[in-house]
């Protein structure tokens, strides 16, 4: 038993060791991640290059679905490249994508050509080279810091949602009129940034005692052969999940293991003060686990991760939950711009001069004339500085309530659920104000990055590292779907209401609220989801 302890001690000495390096990893990660974010900045220039190259607004909405298609669905099969090649491979080979798909619009604008198929895989290539690069930053930072995972983990998906901020930025002050040199620049900026960064991002893998000591420094009932039994359960419950090797070694690859007792309800080791009598009932858990770890387990390819994940009830509740928080914040993000111009027209329809309102008033002083477009780019602003906001809060707080006060992460999502529902209310009642607007901005922004922010810690809670970006990658393949039927039904309401002749529609909130109230109802439904799935990890 000695003999596991020492190895234990010798183990987190190596990873002491090793924080540097982790460390580098974290960082240059931060910049991955911002340069992997770029898909949120597409309304910046498809006016001028829709306009440039010959096609239609409806043409713009393909171009854009597609490249959703490409970060939401290529989020499954990035997440096995991750999983089974490591975020090094998966980072080159994400960076390739973004500048073959950038690079492939700027010779498009550059000629003119107006092919919608080709433009449509190159945004899906950029998209799906994005959405990689992103997960494994963050799976790799999780991995490298197993204590605080929502802290490491808020970090690359915060920079994620503020690059579109960054971006519009360098855009306004340097490709003002040139969109042409503005795809050109991203395509060598990012993909350079990219591909320098997968020269150090790396999982360093702890002894397997580290995080079996995480989990099993609990209260531990009963005998040992009921203890012993419990755990090959669980190892069956888990296969998919392999133990790591002995030594602390860089991997390609994660090969280690986190497994788990249950979401929020367990103890970590720095808040435990163990008694003689808690040593000693540890010691003998960790010798059951060494021993029942001796035998052979077999190795999950990702196909049966995908088939275990998809019958497995618990996982699914939190596909559903993601699903519809993250899908109802999408379709306010994509339509924010249609809402501006049914605010803006009907104000013009009823006489109502802008400058009665805050945010217009500001707007005057900064733009002599204010238009709907400057106030459609204050409004992405807004929601990508409160997204950006929203996730690394996430980060710090989900892990202090969790640490500190034991706490599921899962009352997170529940107060985003309400804060969302509120935002929904606000854009349902607003007939026409931009200060309203702005508002409801911010709060969906913040629930947006809220829920990355929050979610990705509570699927590596339950699920583990090793087959994290699979897990996580499957997860985010919901939100697709939920922003893709609330698209039709919004787009069907507005078109509904639009003038024939003008192709405008001057009713303000009457235009799109119905598409909301089906958005308002929807998160009480996830609040009551999430609410029970809470009670049951309690219990649990």
């Amino acid at each position: 038993m000695s003999e596991a302890l020492e190895r234990q001690y010798h183990s987190n000495q190596l990873m002491a060791s090793h924080f540097p390096k982790r460390l580098t990893a974290l960082i240059v990660s931060v910049f991955v991640a911002l340069a992997a974010g770029t898909p949120y900045m597409y309304g910046v220039y498809s006016p001028q290059l829709i306009k440039h190259i010959g096609l239609t607004a409806s043409d713009s909405a393909t171009i854009s679905l597609a490249t959703n298609i490409g970060s939401g669905v290529g989020g499954l099969p990035g997440g096995l490249l991750i999983d089974h090649f490591g975020p090094q491979v998966s980072i080159f080979v994400g960076s390739l994508c973004i500048l073959t798909g950038y690079f492939t619009m700027f010779k498009i604008y550059q000629h003119q050509y107006s092919n919608l198929f080709v433009i449509c895989i190159a945004m899906a290539l950029m998209g799906f080279g994005s959405i990689t690069s992103y997960f494994a930053t963050l799976k790799a930072s999780q991995a490298n810091f197993p204590k605080h995972k929502g802290v490491a983990g808020a970090l690359p998906v915060s920079c994620f949602g503020f690059s579109a901020t960054v971006f519009s930025i360098i855009s306004a002050s340097f490709f003002k009129d040139n969109t042409g040199g503005l795809l050109q620049f991203l395509a060598f900026f990012c993909g350079s940034v990219t591909l320098l960064g997968s020269f150090f991002v790396h999982v360093y893998v702890g002894d397997e005692e580290d995080e079996r000591e995480n989990n099993l420094l609990t209260p531990i009932e009963g005998n040992a052969a009921q203890q012993h039994s419990a755990l090959e359960e669980e190892a069956a419950l888990t296969s998919d999940i392999e133990p790591p090797p002995q030594s602390l070694t860089r991997s390609d690859s994660l090969n280690g293991s986190f497994s788990f007792w249950g979401i929020g309800t367990r103890t970590p080791r720095s808040s435990i003060s163990l008694q003689d009598s808690e040593a000693t009932e540890v010691a003998r858990s960790l010798l059951e686990v060494e021993q029942a770890n001796k035998q052979p387990k077999p190795r999950a390819s990702p196909i049966e991760t995908i088939k275990h994940r998809l019958v497995d009830k618990i996982y699914l509740v939190h596909y559903f939950i993601v699903s519809i928080t993250a899908g109802v914040g999408q379709v306010y993000i994509y339509s924010v711009g249609f809402i501006v111009a049914a605010q803006y027209y009907y104000n013009k329809e009823h006489d109502v001069h802008p400058k009665y309102d805050l945010v217009a008033r500001t707007l005057q002083i900064a733009v002599h004339d204010p238009d709907a477009a400057s106030i459609q780019a204050l409004q992405v602003s807004i929601l990508s500085i409160a997204s950006f906001l929203g996730r690394i809060f996430a980060g710090f707080v989900s892990d202090y309530i969790h640490k500190t006060w034991h706490i599921q992460r899962l009352w997170i999502v529940q107060a985003t659920l309400i804060v969302l529902s509120l935002a929904q209310y606000i854009t349902i009642s607003n007939t026409a104000s931009f200060h309203l607007t702005a508002v409801a901005s911010t709060l969906t922004g913040a629930c947006y990055g809220l829920i990355f922010g929050t979610y990705p810690a509570v699927i590596a809670d339950s699920y583990g590292t090793k087959t994290f970006s699979t897990n996580w990658g499957l997860i985010c393949t919901g939100p697709l779907l939920t922003l893709y039927a609330l698209n039709k039904y919004f787009g069907w309401i507005y078109d509904s209401q639009t003038d024939g002749e003008t192709g405008i529609c001057y009713l303000g909130n009457e235009c799109y609220k119905g598409a909301f109230e089906l958005s308002f109802i929807l998160c009480g439904i996830a609040f009551l989801v999430s609410a029970g799935l809470i009670y049951r990890q309690r219990n649990k």
